[in-house]
């Protein structure tokens, strides 16, 4: 079964580009409900005051956004006063609480605010911004939420809820709070966005571990760091120092539930890595604006050509460029949901030397990411050449009708938008040839490479990502951009620019850790679920074939191969 992340139908039977209207359409209503719940009222940011920096590219840009605490020897405590820190009174909810949001061993959940107030709910953890995860927090609000310190910014902005009942843990850093141990880390998804590494000390004197990734683009960081969270003893601290340095040893302790964002686990979704799309796409968008010799021939392109066009078909090289050419001016726009998608808009406006004009919401959410660096990009002024607007405004209709108004402001002929999300890359034709994807191999197959391959780690790994499907990503180039829409002023570029992990990159990531039990936090069918059983297979026969040779070899070959991987 293929479902829609957002509302669960089904997609098997619709072609790729209803599949993508559908799902794009989903997204649209929750960002339109969610505009509804915008206060205006000037809430005092609780974010420190950021340093001036050098703007080197959206990767410096954003690293300047979450800031870590002052190195210490000392594990933060979040110890809440009995009166404060009882379970809230309960009522009623339209829904029953999921198993899923409820951390074993602990009073805490994950991402539970439609559910009402919970009685036996003594911490809420919210891994980023996102309303289909904040959603049912409401301004009197008066459970105590765990956060990073931008989803913190957020709450209090958006929503407005009480700052006492907020609390802005810092990243990469074993905190205790009420009694357990919890370690934040960049999810690679959204600014502020968070996995989760809670650490529950046992009555017998034992650890049960729980990692919980909330939404994610997974990469080999991601292994690295939780591994090394895992190997600290839990009463030493945590130190960013120490998160953020190269695994330098083998193994960890079993976790024993990994909460997992299963969004695409499906192996027809192999979308390019972010930094494939963000580079192609930049570069796209700087020759199109600094290259007077290309003239946009986008009104006579269906009509000419039947088969699908390359991108650099869209264009035609003129010996001599007409004089409207040098006057032309561009307007490159990027769809935007309340937050996320920083890196494509700010990496377009480093290469074109651009400022970014945001609508005032846009910009008061901006704000809350603290950083002076992107601010210092931002323009009021509509003459900026980049824009952000929200995503349901990305189609033909709604951009020739935002030419005209950006017109007013500055001598635009024409825009190029984009779409990014990593529905833009799903195989929508596939879905009718192949709706659930090949079947993973069996134990069988796995011991009997092993049994091949013991003495060779190398071979071994790359037997078992060819069967295990580890090295199905796409590559995405400047040809690799197909217009969805064109007139002769508005082209919209669809664009694989995902914040959720691909099929592989789940893969990878779940291979890498000893994990007793994977709980997928999306819907998803039996037949894709039993992919999850493998990858904790193939993490067992690594572990085998880690006795057979050194373990310091084998965990080397590995980390070298996910984070080499296509």
């Amino acid at each position: 079964m293929v479902e829609c992340p957002v509302c669960s139908a089904e997609l098997l039977e619709m072609s790729m580009e209803q599949a993508e209207e559908h799902v794009n359409g989903c997204l649209d209503r929750s960002v339109l409900e969610e505009k509804k719940r915008i206060k205006k009222t000037n809430i005092k940011i609780i974010s420190k005051q950021e340093p001036t920096m050098e703007i080197r590219g959206a990767k410096a840009v954003l690293e300047e956004i979450e800031q870590t605490e002052p190195d210490t020897e000392e594990i933060p405590q979040y110890d809440i006063p009995l009166e404060k820190a009882s379970p809230q009174a309960s009522y009623m909810s339209k829904h029953p609480l999921p198993s899923y949001k409820r951390m074993p061993h602990t009073t805490f959940t994950v991402d539970a605010f439609k559910y009402g107030k919970l009685d036996f709910c003594t911490g809420y953890f919210l891994t980023h911004f996102h309303s289909d995860h904040y959603g049912g927090l409401s301004r009197g609000f008066t459970g105590h939420i765990y956060c990073s310190r931008i989803t913190a910014n957020c709450v209090q902005y958006r929503i407005g809820v009480d700052p006492q009942f907020i609390h802005a843990l810092p990243m990469n850093r074993r905190c205790n709070v009420q009694g357990v141990f919890v370690t934040f880390i960049d999810a690679n998804h959204c600014p502020g966005a968070v996995i989760i590494v809670f650490e529950i000390p046992q009555a017998n004197g034992g650890m049960a571990r729980i990692v919980h990734t909330g939404d994610f683009r997974a990469s080999p960081d991601h292994v690295k760091q939780i591994l090394q969270i895992l190997a600290v003893e839990h009463n030493q601290p945590v130190r960013p120092a120490m998160v953020l340095n190269k695994l330098n040893s083998y193994g960890s302790p079993p976790i024993d539930y990994l909460y997992l964002d299963t969004t695409y686990l499906q192996p027809t979704y192999a979308f390019p890595s972010q930094s494939q799309v963000v580079q192609a796409v930049a570069e796209f968008c700087f020759k199109v604006n600094s290259d007077k010799t290309y003239l946009p021939n986008l009104q006579t392109k269906s009509k000419q050509q039947k088969k699908p066009m390359q991108l650099t078909n869209w264009f035609k090289i003129t010996s001599k460029a007409p004089t409207r050419t040098s006057k032309r001016r561009v307007l490159f726009v990027v769809g935007s949901y309340t937050i996320g998608k920083e890196r494509l808009f700010i990496e377009i406006a480093q290469r074109l030397g651009a400022r970014i004009y945001v609508a005032a919401a846009k910009r008061r959410m901006l704000e809350c990411l603290g950083s002076r660096s992107l601010l210092q990009m931002l323009s009021d002024s509509m003459s900026a050449q980049v824009h952000v607007v929200e995503m349901s405004r990305v189609n033909m209709r709604g951009l020739t009708e935002y030419l005209e108004m950006a017109q007013k402001h500055a001598p635009f002929s024409s825009i190029v938008a984009f779409r990014p999300t990593g529905w833009s890359h799903a195989p929508g034709a596939l879905y009718r040839q192949q709706p659930r994807g090949p079947d993973p191999p069996g134990p069988a197959v796995l011991q009997q490479l092993l049994a091949q391959n013991s003495q060779d780690p190398a071979q071994l790994i790359q037997h078992l990502a060819q069967i295990s499907l580890l090295q199905s990503d796409s590559q995405f180039t400047i040809d690799s951009l197909k217009p969805r829409g064109a007139s002769a002023s508005v082209t919209i570029f669809p664009v694989p620019y995902s914040e959720h992990s691909s099929f592989a990159e789940l893969g990878r990531f779940v291979c890498s850790l000893n994990t007793k039990h994977v709980v997928p936090t999306v819907s998803c069918d039996a037949a894709n679920a039993r992919w999850l059983q493998h990858w904790q297979n193939v993490n067992a026969l690594f572990a085998q074939a880690a006795k057979s040779t050194q373990p310091e070899l084998f965990s080397n070959a590995w980390i070298a191969f996910i984070s080499n991987a296509k």
